[in-house]
Parts: structure tokens; sequence; C-alpha cells
């Protein structure tokens, strides 16, 4: 493989994890990109994966240290997401994957207005009831679900849920999930190396980069607080949208 490849690879992995760690999407420029290399889709969500693990851990330090995980919610969504990932990794390719991007596309889409009518979700921590907390944990079942089949569009599907359901700021969001998305990440990816999906060669040059970008963009995050981030948010949810429906 071309050291060319290899340094784009590791580039990539930098800049996507520095916005997957700030609000989630990263996945939607990793993604694409592993496959414009070549690797079919299957390996390229597999090898992703793989390399995903370093955004977590770098990210999971940092975060850790600012006190912006909200551990009580912590053991609940991480049983979820175990599950979700088993039922989704195993899912076979009778799905249409294009079906499940256009769909995710359009409820992001009819998402976006919630937050700017209600112009505290995301920026004030709000105490909810135990019915938004059901209703939460429902919807983020699902979501997991299809994180673990293909990711593109779903992290920020994760953030509207744990802010609108659960009551988090961006950034309680952004570091709260990550200990459940680990664990996601293990469970989905000991079925795809028990079918020989992972490209490591890759997926460890990915992995370096995402250590690094998930360690800057938790940085920046803390850095500039909940409020830039939620700016950050809506472009990026824009970008999402046009990036399921159109391409």
């Amino acid at each position: 493989m071309e050291i060319f490849e290899l340094l784009a690879v590791f580039f990539v992995g930098i800049l996507a994890s520095m916005f997957g760690a700030m609000i989630g999407g990263g996945t939607l420029l990793s993604l694409p990109f592993l496959m414009l290399i070549g690797l079919p889709a299957p390996v390229a969500v597999a090898t992703e994966r793989f390399g995903g693990l370093g955004q977590t851990a770098a990210s999971f330090v940092k975060f850790a240290r600012s006190q912006k995980i909200m551990w009580p919610f912590v053991p609940l969504l991480t049983i979820i997401s175990v599950v979700g990932s088993i039922i989704g990794a195993q899912i076979l390719v009778t799905i249409d994957v294009e079906l499940l991007h256009n769909a995710i596309g359009v409820i992001l889409l009819l998402l976006l207005p919630l937050t700017f009518l209600k112009r505290s979700v995301g920026i004030e921590h709000n105490k909810v009831g135990r019915r938004s907390l059901i209703v939460g944990s429902i919807l983020y079942f699902f979501v997991q679900i299809f994180a673990a089949f293909f990711g593109g569009g779903t992290g920020i599907l994760v953030a509207y849920t744990l802010m609108f359901c659960f009551g988090l700021t961006v950034l309680e969001a952004s570091a709260t999930k990550i200990i459940p998305w680990f664990f996601l990440s293990v469970t989905s990816l000991v079925i795809f190396a028990l079918n020989d999906l992972i490209n490591y060669q890759l997926g460890i040059v990915l992995l370096l980069g995402m250590t690094i970008g998930g360690y800057l963009g938790a940085h920046i995050a803390l850095k500039k607080g909940d409020a830039w981030i939620k700016y950050l948010f809506y472009g990026l949810v824009i970008v999402t949208v046009a990036k399921l429906l159109m391409f």
C-alpha cells in the first residue's frame, strides 16, 4: 500500500475524529473516504469502527477530567448499546442501507427546527421525568442498532436523544455517550473480526490519527463551551442531511 494513501488515511482520521469528539458525525467523512480508496462497504465500516477506538479513548481522557460525563446514565446506556450492537452488527445485506441513510437524513431535517424553537436545549442541563427517560431509552436503542450497522449520521441522533430526552447539554451528551459507544464498538468489532472484515493495516493508521483528533476535538469543545458547540451542531446537522439525502 502506498505511503501517500496511508498518510491520507491518517490525516482524515484526525479531522473526522475532531468533529466526532465534539458532537459526532465524523463517520460521514472517514467512512466514504475508506470506500473511495477501494475498501468494500462492510470492510470500510469494520475498519472505521476499529480506528474509532482511538477517538473514544482519547476523548474519554479529556472529558473525564472535566467532569462532563453524567455517570448515572452510563450503565443504562451501555447495556442498551451492547444489545443494540449485537443486533446491528448481524444485520444482513438484505437491508437497504441507502433507504436507511435517507430515513436518518429526513429525521435530522425534521428535528433541526426543534433546537431553534427551544433554545435552552443543549445549553442548560434540564431535569427530566421518568416518561422522557423511557422514551429516550427506546429511541437510543434503535439508534444504536443503526450505529452498529453503518454509523453514518447516528452520532448526531444520539446527541439529539440525550439532549431532548435525558436533559443533557451538548458537551454532556458528547461526554456521556463515550463509554456506551466504546462497548458498542468492541461488541460489533468482535463480530466483524470473526467474519474477517477488518483491514488491520489501514485500521491501525486510522486509529493513530483518530487518537490525536479525538483528544484535540474534546479539548476544543471544552474550551469553547456549550453555546459554541451548539452552533457547530447546527452546521453539522445541515451538512449531514445534505450528505445523506443527496450523495
